[in-house]
């Protein structure tokens, strides 16, 4: 395997006192040096392979000088020589080597077994006596007997240990088909996980797998324990460790991580720590984390030493887990007590952790280890019960509320768990976070004394706040609950409130912060497994209508097509309406209006009988309604209007729909009457954006009156209302002629006029013509017009005579197709034309 990035840091050590490669038994060390003298510079090579019997002065300097000569390099005796040193000291060494004609490099290969007190100060005086035209490489499973810290800081050592050794799992691919293996991407990159990129482990493997026809099956059962890789670690890794520190690591075998006090609990011994870093320090299989002071073994080592471990005494290795389990839960790590409780062999130990810590494990979301830990309870009542509880929790996530209503039912029928214990606690949040409680008493309940617990149930009560209509205290609870979901690292249940948080906010037309919460729940999903779940589906739903009434229909569609893949049979309807109500919204505004009323109408039928949240099935009416009144669809829009007659609370939502039905049939008179009908405070709309879509009908009505002041005056209550709530997309399909009266408001309030030109800058529902070519000037004068400057006060802002101004104006006119100074402006800002150049909208601010 060429590595030429080791090749490469080798060389670096050209003109050091010594390059040092040092890592344990399999890293390739020789392999790589050896690489590099074929490969590297053309400077003469001297190898020298130690062995036990070179831990001796003079047979240590013998063999250097004997392998000098035999490469040619003595200046006293010729290449074919051949003769003998006899017996030589350091002094007949450093004698030699400072006569030679050229520089030579030095490899001493197995520099570890240079142990001896002697051998040690005479390598030292070698190192510093040798002179620069000797480069000394020292290849070793141990730090060699030298001043290494002091030379590192000096900058005279070059090393390269284990770290950068391992291969790469670009390099264990390579290396597997190289061994004849032809693996999937996702087998190599588990091989490469598993072994580290330990290339020893990595070959061994390759020659075991040549066998095997299965390679998942093989890579599902390789371990340590295979006969080729236990071997290999018996002969060469764990050969010179001592009985007493085999059992250190026999016995933190049974953990991954290990922290430092864990290793001193399994092992009985306070230095367990110490002799774990002696080990790393030797070994290079055992490596620390700085950050947690956590213990790594190497995992084939580790899986050979566990399997070596429960040989010798299966019930030790019961009680080290069952210790493992007890320190864990002692320092607040559920998922690792339980993880170990479960290999106990302990049904009932298994079974009271898992009560005991079990709710926090569903607040992390760790289903894998919940089920772990129900396997090992085995088939009592409470296992059945958790069981049921794990169920009801797993199908909140998948968006299956039926199924998570009968989990519940099963749970309290199977196990009655007693009022305010946690498991009771657990199921009634369970409960109220699917949407299933329709109240919560007045009273505050109990606060259970786990606070992930605590959480658990206050998102709870949160979740029924919100979807009953009290949306204050509902937004509070949450939000103490993400708190603590955050400081505790819990990310499902940060997930849940965030999503809850977003639907709370679009409940209210808090728009911006339905965005924030909705993405900020997307994020946490995406890494914990969680995608296409039907928390993400909710989460996705409310940025989407989110995105499509701040005027952002591509954005919306964008994120439903995260939602391509998701299962959305097994979803609560109300989650289908959302999405059908926020695509069929988005298409229509992109300018597939046809498509957007189909998908709207395929949303009304999946809701058809069901209880939808007041927000989303006046919403859904609304828009339904509107589009079809667009398109010429009067049935359709009356068969929208139906579906929220008799609605509680949606008495302004009805006017407002009537007042539509009345323009579209030129009946102004009463269209005014039902708009302000539906802006009386009696009428309480469900949706704050009832209001503003009900005032540009009263502006719409004024301008058809001739009264202008009067439509001014409603448009500009209308944007004040908006830009509170960030809510474009009445604006966007608002009458053309309310759209041209947003022009007189941008150069007036500054706030206004900001928002009434990112009004005019989004689609209207219709496809956007191709921009018109203007010249450099035209578009000067351009962006001029929308400010209350005359064409003489333009002309002199740009330096140029009326009649050039009248005449870029004029061909502005032609080349949009509009006849006024509005209507340019307008038509510029649908096109995208305005904002274009700086210089000008500073004169205009200027």
């Amino acid at each position: 395997m060429p590595r030429p990035a080791l090749r490469a840091a080798l060389d670096e050590g050209a003109g050091r006192a010594v390059t040092l490669v040092c890592a344990p038994a399999g890293f390739g060390k020789s392999v790589a040096v050896a690489d590099w003298v074929r490969r590297g510079d053309p400077t003469p090579s001297v190898w020298l392979s130690l062995t036990e019997e070179h831990d001796d002065p003079g047979r240590l300097w013998t063999a250097v000088l004997t392998a000098v000569r035999a490469r040619g390099a003595d200046p006293a005796a010729g290449p074919s020589d051949g003769r003998a040193p006899g017996i030589a000291g350091l002094d007949d060494v450093l004698a030699e080597f400072a006569t030679l004609p050229e520089p030579l490099r030095l490899v001493l290969d197995d520099a570890h077994h240079l142990r001896g007190r002697t051998c040690a100060e005479q390598l030292r005086e070698f190192v510093r006596d040798h002179g620069p035209a000797v480069q000394l490489v020292v290849v070793s499973r141990l730090d060699p007997p030298l001043p290494l810290a002091r030379m590192r800081l000096a900058g005279e050592l070059c090393e390269l240990r284990a770290d950068r050794l391992r291969f790469g799992e670009r390099e264990t691919a390579t290396l597997l088909r190289r061994c004849g293996l032809e693996l999937t991407a996702e087998q190599a990159s588990t091989l490469h996980e598993r072994t580290g990129g330990w290339v020893a482990g990595l070959r061994l493997a390759a020659c075991s797998m040549r066998q095997e026809r299965d390679a998942d099956r093989f890579l599902a059962d390789f371990s340590g324990d295979d006969h080729a890789v236990a071997d290999y670690l018996v002969g060469e890794v764990l050969a010179g460790i001592s009985e007493d520190r085999r059992e250190v690591l026999r016995r933190v075998s049974i953990a991954d991580p290990v922290p430092a006090g864990l290793a001193v609990e399994l092992c009985d011994r306070d230095d367990a720590a110490d002799v774990l870093d002696e080990l790393g320090h030797e070994l290079g299989l055992v490596n620390v984390d700085p950050d947690r002071a956590d213990y790594h073994v190497q995992e084939l080592l580790r899986s050979h030493l566990e399997a070596d471990l429960a040989r010798r005494d299966g019930a030790s290795t019961a009680d080290l887990h069952r210790r493992a389990a007890l320190w864990w839960d002692g320092h607040g790590r559920p998922a690792e007590a339980l993880r170990h409780a479960g290999k106990a062999g302990d049904p009932a130990f298994a079974g009271g952790m898992l009560e005991r810590r079990g709710a926090r494990l569903v607040a992390i979301g760790d289903r894998a280890t919940l089920r772990d830990a129900l396997g090992a309870a085995g088939t009592t009542a409470e296992a059945r019960t958790w069981a049921a509880a794990l169920s009801a929790q797993e199908n909140l996530v998948r968006g299956d509320m039926n199924a998570v209503a009968a989990d519940v039912r099963r749970a309290r029928r199977d196990g009655r768990p007693a009022a305010g214990s946690e498991l009771a606690v657990l199921l009634t949040a369970t409960t109220r976070l699917a949407g299933l409680s329709g109240s919560v008493p007045a009273t505050p309940e109990p606060t259970p004394d786990d606070p992930s617990l605590a959480a658990l149930a206050l998102a709870g009560r949160g979740a029924v706040e919100v979807l009953s209509g009290d949306p204050g205290p509902g937004r509070s609870n949450l939000g103490t609950a993400l708190d603590t979901a955050r400081r505790r690292h819990l990310p499902l249940l940060e997930a849940q409130c965030l999503a809850l948080l977003a639907v709370a906010a679009w409940n209210v037309g808090d728009l911006r912060e339905a965005a924030t919460r909705s993405g900020d729940a997307l994020r946490v999903l995406t890494p914990g497994g969680w995608s296409l779940s039907g928390l993400w589906v909710t989460a996705s739903s409310i940025a989407a209508l989110t995105a499509v009434e701040r005027g952002r229909p591509d954005d919306a569609l964008a994120v439903l097509e995260g939602t391509a893949d998701a299962e959305l049979d097994a979803l609560d309807p109300a989650l289908r309406v959302a999405l059908g109500v926020a695509r069929g919204a988005a298409l229509f505004d992109s300018g597939e209006r046809a498509a957007g009323l189909l998908e709207l109408q395929r949303a009304r039928s999946d809701g058809v009988g069901q209880q939808l949240p007041p927000a989303l099935a006046t919403t859904a009416a609304l828009v339904e309604n509107r589009i079809a009144l667009r398109l010429g669809y009067t049935r359709a829009a009356a068969t929208a209007e139906g579906r929220i007659e008799g609605m509680p609370g949606a008495r302004g939502e009805r006017l407002l729909m009537r007042a539509w039905a009345e323009c579209e049939a030129g009946e102004y008179r009463k269209a005014y009457r039902c708009a302000h009908a539906a802006l009386d405070p009696a009428s309480r709309p469900v949706r704050r954006a009832t209001l503003v879509e009900a005032w540009l009908v009263v502006a719409d009505v004024a301008l058809h009156d001739g009264d202008r002041p009067g439509a001014r005056c409603a448009l500009r209550r209308a944007l004040d209302r908006a830009a509170a709530m960030d809510l474009v997309r009445p604006f966007a399909v608002a009458p053309s002629a309310v759209r041209a009266l947003l022009v007189d408001e941008l150069m007036g309030d500054a706030d206004r006029g900001r928002f009434a030109a990112r009004v005019l800058s989004v689609p209207t529902g219709g496809p956007r013509g191709v921009a018109p070519m203007l010249t450099a000037r035209e578009q000067d004068v351009l962006a001029l017009l929308p400010s209350l400057l005359n064409l003489d006060e333009i002309a002199g802002d740009l330096s140029v005579s009326v009649n050039t101004v009248k005449s870029h104006v004029r061909s502005i006119y032609d080349k949009l197709g509009v006849c006024s100074r509005r209507r340019a402006v307008l038509a510029a800002h649908e096109r995208g034309l305005l904002g274009r150049r700086p210089s000008a909208t500073r004169t205009v601010h200027g």
